[in-house]
């Protein structure tokens, strides 16, 4: 996989115990903004609607502001930017772990995917960690295995902490940070009901799912967006754990949701109803922006600056659907079964 010297590579549940605290604590308690809420301890009801009677989450681990809003917290050595609904301080909401690519940031993911925004409208606590730096030069952070365990342990400390509903835990990355989607459903197949890796594909000197004998102990569902001129992941390296995940699950009865000459949205099903769907679409970046020889390394529907210094890899467009819109609906749609 090309490494972003040449640039990019870019953008490259609840148990039945509470999981121990996350080594580290919030930065200035969790820069926060947004309301907070979920304290009052006295009517039946606060403006949002919320039941003040119901007890409000408790502080624990690196989790040391439990208010709604925005926050950062530290667990684990890892920054992790969090969007906590005012209709999460109460049991029962979802959960989104995104996940970055090379030289991005969780703030960056989130700038793509808009899921911030679209959790606090379908109640679901979002969590965007940060890697280790990137080294060599390059601005922003990468991933290795060595984050994985911190990955999933943070994941179960959130849903914990929030009271989530464990039907409801739901994982997506972009390049490298998708190809660590891959592994949290191999990983943490118990705990993620669907996840929706993009950008990733099989070898390239990762580890990944559906490789080497390694499959999830629970099949669950599956939404992998696979860029057609991929510059850093080439698209055979897609289609290849794509076909891994098909075998693997025994998925069939091949539907084409949708398509134009730019995408085709693919669906096949195991007799059980797990599904997987692909995305497979050729758009590309804008060729004299930054990341240009990214090609089909992108974001279709990214709000986000072609031109930006970091990280900036949406799809030139137009495109006929939006990632982070298409990620949402994929995970309200697919709880746990």
């Amino acid at each position: 996989m090309r490494c972003l010297a040449l640039l990019v590579l870019v953008a490259a549940c609840s148990s039945t115990e509470d999981p121990p605290g996350l080594q580290g604590s919030s930065s200035g308690g969790g820069s926060s903004s947004g309301s907070s809420g979920g304290s009052s301890s006295s009517g039946a009801s606060s403006d949002a609607g919320i039941d003040v009677n119901v007890a409000p989450p408790t502080k624990q681990g690196c989790i040391d502001d439990v208010s709604a809003g925005t926050h950062t917290y530290t667990c684990d050595g890892l920054r992790v930017d969090a969007s906590i609904p005012e209709a999460c301080l109460r049991p029962g909401c979802g959960l989104i772990l995104e996940i970055h690519g090379d030289t991005g940031t969780g703030l960056l993911m989130d700038a793509h995917t808009n899921l911030f925004a679209l959790g606090k409208q379908k109640n679901y606590v979002v969590i965007a960690p940060t890697g280790r730096p990137y080294g060599g030069g390059q601005p922003g952070s990468t991933w290795t295995q060595q984050e994985d365990p911190k990955l999933l342990t943070m994941t179960r400390l959130f849903a914990s902490v929030f009271r989530v509903d464990d039907k409801k835990v739901h994982a997506t990355g972009f390049s490298r940070g998708g190809f660590v989607a891959w592994r949290m459903l191999c990983d943490g197949a118990d705990l993620f009901a669907s996840v929706a890796p993009s950008a990733a594909g099989s070898g390239n000197g990762e580890v990944t799912c559906f490789q080497n004998g390694r499959a999830p102990s629970r099949k669950a569902d599956i939404l992998f967006l696979m860029g057609r001129t991929d510059s850093p992941v080439p698209y055979p390296t897609m289609a290849a754990i794509r076909d891994a995940a098909i075998a693997n699950y025994q998925g069939q009865n091949k539907q084409v949701v949708a398509s134009d000459a730019q995408y085709t949205h693919n669906r096949w099903t195991t007799a059980a109803g797990v599904v997987i769907e692909t995305f497979d679409h050729a758009y590309e970046t804008v060729p004299n922006g930054p990341w240009g020889d990214a090609k089909g390394h992108c974001f279709p529907g990214s709000k986000m600056d072609p031109f930006a210094p970091q990280y900036a890899v949406p799809c030139r467009g137009p495109n006929a659907f939006t990632w982070g819109d298409e990620v949402m609906k994929f995970f309200e749609t697919h709880p746990k079964k």
